[in-house]
């Protein structure tokens, strides 16, 4: 078990028309850029001093055997390894043979930012290194979206701000040095970002570092649209009053299509539980471990009947 130490270094509000500086340049000592078979990929940051860097799971991609290394502030290139992943929060955690020093890895924070508190984001947007950004939460609670690329939900706090390709896998820090969160992704219309920003919470990141195992993420397989969003044309093909979600991508050889699932079933319960909004669903899917049977309760539009369906859990982790 890896064991999360205090972060030695200046301490943030000793001098205050400098914080920023001190900020600045503990990031400076401490991210990296993550370089995947010799092309860069997006962000990272040493976590301890033991030589474990956090990035995003999603610049590995699917390929076991990418060759994987860190480009320092220094431009060094540093060879790393994937120790464990977590899909369910787009999480990865790497290992090096470089030892840190105080001020050259960065602390998590034990305080969840609140609602309209100013974070800092640093990474490399767009190739361009040592970027220092900010942003403000936005949301309350937690959120799940749909990453394509990981064929998975990812649970995030939303951050209004404008993040850029490149800054993934980078920290986003309180104004004391912490890190609260990382950042995995944007939301977009038609591909291009409109202001929020999807922060991963240090409390899921704390929990790779300290087992350095691969997280169990239980998985349906699919991904769904609240009903709301839904054109006239469909809600007229359902029951009046039907409430629940919307089968918008299924993966063919997913646990929900292996149980008879089909792109614009409406799923109305979770084991005899009605969902309607997608975080409540995601939540009693995530209550379970893969290998677990979950029933859904499930309409089709031109249909009056609801059809329970059996579904045994995937895992996300591959």
């Amino acid at each position: 078990m890896l064991l999360i130490l205090a972060c030695a270094g200046p301490v943030l509000g000793e001098n205050p028309p400098n914080e920023m500086d001190v900020l600045y340049r503990r990031c400076q000592a401490s991210c990296v850029e993550v370089l995947i078979d010799g092309r860069h990929a997006g962000s990272g940051w040493f976590a301890s001093p033991d030589g474990f860097v956090v990035t995003a799971c999603h610049l590995l991609g699917d390929t076991a055997d990418s060759r994987i290394e860190l480009l320092s502030g220094d431009d060094s290139r540093i060879p790393a390894t994937r120790v464990a992943v977590d899909r369910g929060h787009d999480l990865a955690l790497l290992r090096t043979a470089s030892r840190r020093g105080p001020g050259q890895w960065l602390p998590l924070a034990s305080q969840v930012p609140g609602i309209g508190e100013t974070l800092f984001q640093y990474g490399a947007p767009l190739y361009r290194s040592g970027v220092l950004q900010s942003g403000r939460i936005a949301s309350e609670r937690t959120a799940y979206e749909y990453y394509g690329d990981l064929h998975e939900y990812v649970e995030v706090m939303h951050v209004s701000g404008m993040m850029q390709g490149g800054t993934s896998g980078g920290p986003w820090l309180n104004g004391r040095g912490e890190v609260v969160g990382l950042q995995s992704g944007v939301m977009s219309m038609e591909g291009r970002p409109v202001g929020i920003a999807y922060l991963v919470p240090a409390e899921f990141l704390r929990v790779l570092l300290q087992t350095t195992q691969d997280v169990q993420t239980p998985s349906l397989g699919l991904g769904v649209d609240e009903l709301w969003q839904q054109s006239g044309e469909f809600l007229r093909k359902l029951p009046e009053g039907t409430e629940g979600l919307v089968v918008a991508v299924l993966q063919g050889d997913g646990p929900a299509a292996k149980a008879g699932l089909r792109v614009q079933d409406v799923i109305v319960s979770v084991d005899g539980g009605k969902v309607i909004r997608i975080r409540e669903f995601l939540r009693k899917i995530r209550a379970h471990r893969p290998g677990d049977t979950v029933t859904l309760g499930v309409l089709t539009p031109g249909s009056p009947d609801v059809v329970q369906r059996a579904v045994v859990l995937g895992r996300a982790e591959r």
